[in-house]
């Protein structure tokens, strides 16, 4: 084996491992942007995991939903961050249980915090808005169904 042919090797081994990696970094943009999505219409919720197949949730089906927030201390550079995270639980009707956690955009150190109140920031949270539109639909389905059963 001469160095010609060792070059080559070691050249062929580098770009396989560049792309690897390159294609890794790939994977977690793509793995960020898909975590704790969500599309909601007017029948189902479809929530996006990473890594998995995507969860569709029919109203209809739905039994209870739950929202609650948890405050959490993470540590970032030897420096200790407060943050939220908003949870939501699914319980359906076959007894399924799907709980799904969205780390929430508000600071709990922050003057907005203070001056609007921790229950008015909670309010405006992703899941508690889709809590009370689910809540809506089904109120307005059940609504509905009853008028065309009197009919």
């Amino acid at each position: 084996m001469g160095i010609d042919e060792l070059f080559k090797i070691k050249f062929a081994v580098f770009w396989r491992v560049l792309l690897l990696h390159f294609l890794l970094l790939i994977a977690l943009g793509i793995m960020a942007y898909m975590k704790n999505r969500f599309i909601a219409d007017d029948y189902s919720v479809t929530f996006a995991r990473v890594l998995s197949r995507k969860i569709t949730i029919n109203y209809i089906d739905i039994d209870e939903i739950t929202v609650y927030n948890q405050l959490k201390r993470g540590r970032v550079r030897h420096i200790y961050h407060n943050f939220y995270v908003e949870v939501i639980v699914f319980k359906t009707l076959d007894g399924k249980e799907y709980v799904f956690k969205n780390i929430m955009d508000i600071n709990p150190d922050s003057r907005i915090g203070a001056m609007l109140g921790m229950t008015k920031i909670f309010e405006m949270g992703k899941f508690k808005i889709l809590q009370k539109f689910i809540e809506q639909k089904k109120k307005a389905f059940y609504s509905s169904d009853d008028n065309t059963k009197r009919s």
